[in-house]
């Protein structure tokens, strides 16, 4: 009798933890249509395969996890870099999978994708159909096709390149990284979209990582000063008409690594990360020297983004091995609200 209870009762516990098992895998599609949604990628770690998608609203604060795998019953693939949305779709541009997934605007269900690229990391739509992608090793512009997710063309540019910006008819790109090159990083190059030539390049301050465009359409690049500290940091200001340097703005301490310029949707105030957060008006001519929001200790602010509200949003990477946190913060400063997001929370976009 022991010995058949026993046995039922190992029975019954494993009927339970396969139940169990079943559920916890199985993808649970808990929204069916995305609403005041801030999407967060979680870039995850180096060759792990771990990134992923979290989505939370805005207006109601739910907040959901896993999103992509949620969606399509498939990883989102090894260090997810970028999003960027248009009219209809989503596209999550997954750095080390050399893969750009194009996923429903509405729904976030698969669409289409493109791989075997060589190390891609922001996507700029240029038309209804055409994108250009970025790429941290490659010297060429990838030009793709978005309706049929499919690589159009190179356009060899001599340099590699990480964010693209579109001013009237003109792109903008920074060569961020030197890595295995000749040429120094520390240029700003312009492809018109009627030709798709390369038609200029300005110099600027070496390792330029963030660009955003202010409201009188004047082109703001911040530039870190280099992996090693080869120089100062520097904030600089660009006509884009006339390609003229309207003014160069150094930081102080060299030693410093100011990233992720964003700007308010009056394009009126510039904020950047340099440990903590820190806001400029476009119209000062000097770095501040007072923090607008403070990392406290135990946090890792890694990432910022400014909402259509005018609020900020930080992520925390952690350590860079257990899930972040995003900080919802006022547009004075005050701390709304907090959520977990996944393993190192990155890039950020909005949608209404």
């Amino acid at each position: 009798m022991k010995i058949n209870s026993i046995l039922l009762f190992l029975i019954i516990m494993i009927i339970i933890s396969t139940f169990t098992s079943c559920k916890k895998d199985e993808p649970h599609i808990e929204v069916t249509e995305f609403k005041n949604a801030l999407f967060i990628i979680n870039e995850g770690n180096f060759t792990t395969g771990n990134s992923s998608l979290t989505y939370y609203n805005r207006e109601t604060s739910e907040t959901i996890q896993n999103v992509f795998f949620r969606k399509n019953n498939a990883p989102l693939g090894d260090v997810a870099y970028s999003i960027s949305i248009d009219n209809e779709s989503i596209y999550l541009v997954v750095n080390n999978s050399h893969t750009i997934y194009k996923t429903d605007k509405n729904t976030g269900i698969y669409q289409g994708k493109i791989d075997n690229l060589t190390s891609p990391r922001y996507l700029l739509k240029v038309n209804d159909s055409i994108a250009f992608v970025s790429d941290l090793y490659e010297n060429n512009i990838t030009m793709i096709n978005t309706k049929k997710m499919s690589v159009s063309n190179k356009l060899d540019i001599g340099r590699t390149y990480q964010n693209l910006i579109k001013v009237g008819k003109q792109i903008f790109i920074t060569n961020w990284s030197a890595f295995n090159k000749d040429k120094e990083n520390n240029m700003l190059m312009i492809i018109d979209t009627e030709s798709m030539q390369l038609t200029d390049s300005i110099q600027i301050g070496t390792e330029p990582n963030s660009i955003v465009k202010d409201k009188n359409d004047n082109l703001w690049i911040l530039c870190s000063g280099g992996f090693m500290n080869e120089q100062k940091p520097s904030l600089w200001k660009i006509d884009p008409v006339n390609k003229q340097i309207l003014n160069k703005i150094e930081f102080s301490d060299i030693t410093t690594s100011p990233t992720n310029l964003c700007i308010n949707p009056a394009g009126d105030s510039l904020y950047y990360l340099n440990r903590d957060v820190y806001k400029m008006s476009i119209t000062e001519s000097s770095i501040p020297q007072n923090f607008f929001v403070k990392q406290e200790e135990n946090i890792n602010f890694y990432s910022l983004a400014i909402s259509p509200e005018n609020q900020i949003f930080i992520g925390d990477a952690n350590d860079y091995n257990r899930n972040g946190e995003i900080y919802r913060y006022s547009s004075g400063g005050n701390l709304i609200y907090q959520f977990e997001a996944g393993i190192i929370p990155g890039n950020m976009a909005f949608m209404d």
